[in-house]
């Protein structure tokens, strides 16, 4: 019959891999052998307040947020270590950013681009300085978000859906439904809150977005326009020309990056 003392684990039985109680002991004992101790979460806190103040300190208080010397080791690898590191500090960010108000889905896209950024990165300098450009986005939203106090939960719901769904024809009434208010009265809501009419908004987000795809990839006009519900590429090039003073064939000229695979339409 097995001894009290054995078998000990965090979870699971004893047919299953998992991490014993010694482990964590003798990992326990290799800090107190060392002088180390890990972060205090009050002070580690404070350096997040800063961020959803809105405050340019916290860039360079995120620094040490991916500090080893003051976050403890989650490999032996140098670059792996920060990586780590970096990705649960990102993704605690975001959870702040998050409950401010601001949407969510914005909030992840900015996570998501930095941590795969992180994640190609080969050296310890690479991943700190993608540390100081994703908090410095952080910041720069918060900002943003803030100039505008915020959103109420419906409005917020509404950017939250638009995030999601601006691929697909929506209109303000198939959203009015989604939060469950008076169509006339989400109109009148929204533009007090955004500064925008809903569409206007909504055009502001797929003009936007294909800004990113004329620049950043080599799908064709047509695929572009489709993709983000517009009823025909003539009506994408008349709307785009008509936001940006540029047709997209002279957007892509103009701002395509040449360092991607793949050629630019003629």
């Amino acid at each position: 019959m097995r001894g009290k003392s054995e078998d000990r684990s965090v979870a699971g039985g004893p047919d299953r891999r998992t991490i014993s109680f010694d482990e964590i002991r003798k990992l326990l004992h290799e800090h107190a052998e060392t002088g180390f101790s890990h972060i205090a979460y009050r002070e580690e806190a404070k350096r997040f307040q800063l961020l959803i103040n809105g405050d340019m300190k916290a860039v360079e208080e995120s620094v040490k947020v991916i500090n080893p010397e003051l976050q403890g080791r989650l490999s032996k690898d140098p670059v792996r270590n920060f990586r780590y590191l970096f990705i649960v500090n990102t993704g605690v960010a975001t959870r702040y950013l998050i409950e401010l108000g601001i949407p969510q889905e914005t909030v992840y896209s900015i996570s998501d681009v930095y941590i795969q950024r992180a994640d190609m990165a080969k050296t310890v300098e690479e991943i700190m300085e993608l540390n100081r450009e994703v908090w410095t986005v952080f910041v720069e939203t918060v900002k943003s978000y803030r100039k505008e106090n915020l959103y109420s939960k419906p409005i917020l719901a509404c950017l939250n859906y638009i995030d999601s769904h601006f691929n697909e024809r929506i209109t303000l009434e198939s959203v009015a439904e989604k939060v469950k208010l008076n169509p006339s009265y989400l109109a009148t809501l929204f533009k007090k809150e955004t500064g925008k009419t809903f569409g206007n908004y909504l055009m502001d987000v797929r003009i936007d977005t294909s800004k990113a795809l004329l620049a950043k990839t080599d799908y064709t006009y047509s695929q572009i326009a489709y993709s983000l519900a517009f009823c025909s590429q003539s009506h994408f090039t008349k709307t785009f020309h008509g936001r940006t003073g540029y047709t997209p064939k002279q957007y892509r000229s103009k701002f395509y990056n040449l360092s991607l695979s793949g050629t630019s339409e003629a």
